[in-house]
């Protein structure tokens, strides 16, 4: 038996001497089943009670849940005797909290009959009214005033973006096309920005920021003007799509808001024509577990049909509890708010500022933030950027960049062992894993090196392990360093895909090396560089995802014909790749090698390095012979007709030391944000 021990001031009783419920065809509901749950979690169970006296001092205990109704229809205790009950619609260890019914009832043969949701009603100035009222949005940027496309204001045509197989990527580990659209909340994220995902890529989409027009008149009455609208157009209709939507960041880590009410608006207009569902938009609440946590799915609010004018559509609700919910070991389980285009179908769907604020079915009458607030956020920190500093201060959220190692708090990491390095190990593990060499788990990495608990080096990724992840790495407290630093001169370059290439191998034999005809791609000797192959074969001799380094023959060859070696050292001394073949197919290279480490701080002169020079005094016994002579003999024809000539002997000076290289520098604290 379960007594109650909440505030019995803030029971609700049912209003009526009696409740009795009927069939739809009018009959006493006899055997029928009253079940009560929680409104924000729809399976998990919600006491109910009813009232008993004890010697004139009244109790309440809770009546069975799910309840069978009796034989004429009515709520009965738990001795059978007829009841009125008793709602609690607060949280019972928090009165504060609101905490509604979500009640089902069904028949004898468990037809639904009758479902009432957030019930009993209290209105947002009642009694248990939440506290967290904010009328802070938790969507960023939700006007879209940065994002992909470089439309401007009242000059038309606007650009669209194309949703195909060369704008959409599948991120490692995951399942869905997805393509950032414009920036939004970022830090810790596991997907951050504002995103476009589809699960199959079928169909013609495409996406316009089109600014609002100039006029007399807001687009919708008493709402500030947005910065743009987005326009979606699907031209083609795919099929056996199940998902295709916008995705917004709403808050790190799910138990921030977790039963927590809200109220979402968004404003929207359908623009294309009238055929069943292409007016149609849905609204999901993602609680995403995080790296490596189990999947929930998507949590359906509410779907609106559109109309052709632009018009307001709000919801209230409340954020799910998060009891049950297994997550992952990477600390960024996060809440988003997902807007569903229609799947398989055409259609032409706008809509602009969806929001979110913890309140209870109350909306800002303005809600307005300055580019200022919004480029606060956007242009944040993000995770792996550097910053320079004589300040030696760096915690929390950055480290220094000192060459050492990050991993879990079970890891034997040399820089920082905790839960916060999550991000930039998962950052530096994407960029860098496929340079891993070796077979098995063993291995060297040139740009971040992996270690096992047994500070063992160690290779990382699918082509040395077969399989594995980040997070699978994460988890078996491996460590990971950072990209070399200290005494490094940091080296400008700019994002992989705006130095690449393709090119045309041609063979030179298999002793005296190949060059690469490429056009319009600067480079110079010692530059690292990356090859791929798409539909063919590389030149025999060259791998991908591995490191080579240009080799440039003169300042004119920089962006025609070059050559590649196998180090750095190698590039300086020109000794170059022998390959036989051209390869076929299309080839592809790649400069910039964000994260390599190259160059040297001396070296021993090659010969080619010195400068062209002559030795005084010296006599070369050939020369001299020949022009004595005035013809070409031999030593034979020297030693028996030639005048002797004593040669100079020139002797060896310099010490055959590694001459300094290093360029004139200045040191300054280096940090990289977490």
């Amino acid at each position: 038996m379960i007594v109650f021990s909440g505030n019995v001031n803030l029971l609700v009783a049912a209003p009526m001497l009696q409740d009795s419920f009927v069939d739809k065809d009018g009959s006493p509901m006899s055997a029928g089943i009253i079940t009560c749950y929680h409104d924000n979690s729809r399976t998990t169970l919600k006491n109910w009670y009813y009232q008993t006296s004890n010697g004139g001092k009244y109790i309440y205990i809770a009546l069975p849940n799910p309840l069978t109704l009796s034989a004429a229809g009515t709520i009965c205790d738990i001795n059978g005797v007829d009841t009125i009950p008793f709602f609690y619609p607060y949280d019972e260890t928090n009165d504060a909290q609101r905490d509604p019914y979500y009640i089902t009832i069904v028949n004898y043969e468990q037809t639904n009959q009758i479902t009432r949701e957030n019930f009993p009603f209290l209105a947002p100035s009642g009694a248990g009214s939440t506290s967290v009222n904010s009328f802070n949005n938790l969507i960023i940027n939700n006007g879209f005033w940065r994002n992909v496309l470089p439309n401007a204001t009242n000059i038309t045509p606007f650009s669209s973006f194309t949703y195909d197989s060369t704008t959409l990527a599948i991120p490692l580990g995951d399942t869905n096309y997805t393509a950032v659209v414009a920036p939004s909340q970022h830090d810790g994220f596991r997907m951050p920005d504002i995103q476009y995902q589809q699960a199959i890529l079928t169909g013609t989409n495409t996406v316009t920021f089109t600014p609002f027009p100039l006029g007399n008149s807001q687009p919708i009455s008493g709402n500030i003007v947005p910065e743009y609208y987005l326009s979606h157009v699907c031209s083609a209709a795919g099929t056996s799509q199940t998902q295709k939507c916008y995705q917004f960041p709403i808050s790190l880590h799910l138990n921030t808001v977790a039963n927590l009410p809200f109220t979402f608006s968004i404003q929207a207009q359908n623009g294309g024509g009238t055929s069943p569902g292409e007016n149609v938009i849905t609204i999901f609440l993602l609680q995403d577990t995080g790296t490596g946590g189990t999947a929930v799915p998507p949590i359906e609010l509410i779907t609106y049909s559109l109309n052709s004018i632009w018009t307001e559509y709000t919801f209230s609700g409340f954020f799910p509890a998060t009891s049950g919910l297994n997550l992952g070991n990477g600390a960024d389980d996060a809440w988003y708010l997902q807007v569903q285009m229609p799947l398989n179908i055409s259609c032409t769907i706008n809509f602009t500022k969806p929001s979110i604020y913890l309140t209870e079915n109350i909306l800002p009458t303005n809600d307005f933030q300055t580019y200022d607030q919004v480029d606060t956020v956007i242009n944040s920190p993000r995770t792996g950027d550097i910053r320079t500093s004589l300040n030696s201060f760096y915690y929390f959220g950055w480290l220094p960049m000192n060459d050492n190692t990050i991993g879990n708090n079970l890891s034997n990491a040399t820089l920082r062992a905790n839960i916060d390095c999550w991000p930039l190990y998962n950052l530096l593990w994407n960029s860098f894993y496929q340079f891993s060499t070796g077979t098995g788990t063993s291995g060297a990495n040139p740009i971040a090196q992996m270690y096992n608990s047994a500070n063992t080096a160690v290779g990382y990724g699918v082509s040395i392990t077969g399989s594995g992840s980040a997070i699978s790495d994460w988890n078996a407290n491996k460590a990971l360093a950072l990209t070399k630093a200290v005494g490094q001169v940091l080296t400008g370059t700019v994002p992989p895909s705006a130095f690449t290439s393709n090119f045309t191998a041609v063979a030179h034999g298999t002793n005296s090396g190949g060059n690469l005809l490429i056009t319009s791609f600067t480079n110079f000797t010692g530059s690292p560089v990356t090859f791929s192959n798409v539909g063919g074969a590389l030149p025999t001799g060259l791998s991908p995802n591995t490191i080579y380094y240009a080799v440039v023959s003169t300042p004119a060859d920089r962006d025609i014909t070059w050559y590649v070696a196998t180090s750095y050292a190698n590039a300086m001394a020109k000794i170059v790749i022998p390959y036989a073949d051209s390869g076929s197919g299309t080839n592809r290279v790649s400069a910039g090698g964000l994260g390599i480490s190259y160059g040297q701080y001396g070296h021993v002169q090659l010969e080619g390095e010195l400068a062209a020079h002559n030795h005084p005094g010296s006599t070369d016994r050939w020369t001299t012979f020949n022009t004595l002579n005035g013809t070409v003999g031999s030593f034979r024809d020297y030693a028996v007709f030639g005048t002797p000539v004593t040669p100079v002997d020139v002797a060896i000076d310099g010490s055959n030391l590694p001459f300094n290289i290093m360029q004139p520098s200045t040191w300054y604290n280096l940090f990289i944000k977490l």
